[in-house]
């Protein structure tokens, strides 16, 4: 066992399975990560997180909390396993990980009237899970499902260490019950792309209200271009990174994969497009090179190419 309950995170780095059981918690290693180094991170996160298990109701948890995240969220409950269990069942099936050592809460103090849930990194690098207190009684509020908004935000917190962009909110997205989202949901990577969304929305709707209000004469067509220029931007950046994911993923395939997702949620960018591009006579050579090259390589063949 690598844990015992919330009171023992111990890890028991003389038993040659440990990086795979971690692994499957979804403690994955970094990329160029040795395996002293690996151990040391995990050590020391897993330190970080027995100090979330002080973190309970009252005052003193809150203020412990808040000393850890950085912002007030008044006092919390922390989510139940039967919850966390909910998105364990879907980070399990795609990506072969039950991230059950991400700390997860309720807040009493609301972060926003449409907001759903978030993760939180601390200084230290620590993801901390906050999820809408409605979603303790109910399964769903607004548009939103209370196991994919947890499972898609577990992906974000085990994939942090990869410290990899291009394909987070892919990865996060599969985890959604809606085609639509799984589609589109990687169309919006960075802050700015929201923000660079609604502003030529704002103007158009803005500039609306000016002409049919009689105080300026302006042709519309201009902002209904800028409306839709940005969102046909995203949706084209999209379509080639999704090629070279799904090209890798049949590679994967052809080599006897048989989880080929939870290996590419393994990889960065980089490796994904370098996979994709490899020749099919060739991809075995290349798992071999990387596998010897690398223990996240390493584990990630071990589990998902010849799983035991």
């Amino acid at each position: 066992m690598i844990f015992n309950g919330t009171e023992n995170w111990s890890v028991d780095w003389d038993n040659p399975e440990t990086p795979y059981k971690l692994d499957s918690h979804g403690l994955i290693a970094a990329p160029g990560e040795t395996l002293e180094a690996f151990s040391a991170r995990i050590d020391e996160l897993l330190r970080t997180r027995a100090r979330f298990d002080l973190c309970q109701n009252g005052q003193e948890g809150a203020e412990s909390l808040e000393a850890e995240i950085g912002f007030k969220v008044g006092t919390v409950k922390p989510i139940g396993t039967g919850i966390i269990a909910e998105a364990a069942e879907k980070t399990e099936k795609l990506f072969g990980f039950r991230a059950d050592w991400v700390p997860a809460f309720f807040p009493t103090r609301g972060l926003g009237l449409l907001w759903g849930g978030c993760t939180v990194i601390t200084d230290s690098g620590f993801p901390v899970f906050f999820l809408r207190r409605g979603f303790r009684s109910k399964p769903k509020w607004f548009i939103y499902r209370r196991d994919e908004l947890l499972a898609h935000e577990l992906c974000h917190a085990v994939r942090g260490c990869l410290e990899d962009e291009p394909y987070e909110e892919h990865f996060a997205y599969m985890t959604s019950d809606s085609a639509f989202r799984r589609w589109t949901g990687n169309c919006f990577r960075h802050e700015w792309d929201a923000i660079a969304f609604l502003i030529p929305v704002v103007l158009l709707l803005a500039v609306q209200i000016i002409v049919y209000t009689g105080l300026l004469n302006l042709p519309l067509w201009p902002f209904w271009i800028l409306a839709f220029a940005f969102p046909a931007f995203l949706f084209v950046r999209n379509i080639p990174d999704r090629r070279m994911f799904f090209a890798a993923r049949s590679k994967l395939e052809k080599s006897g994969f048989a989880k080929p997702d939870a290996a590419l949620f393994r990889m960065t960018a980089d490796e994904i497009r370098a996979l994709a591009r490899t020749p099919d006579d060739q991809i075995e050579q290349y798992l071999e090179n990387k596998s010897g090259a690398e223990l996240r390589w390493q584990i990630l063949i071990h589990r998902f190419q010849h799983p035991r």
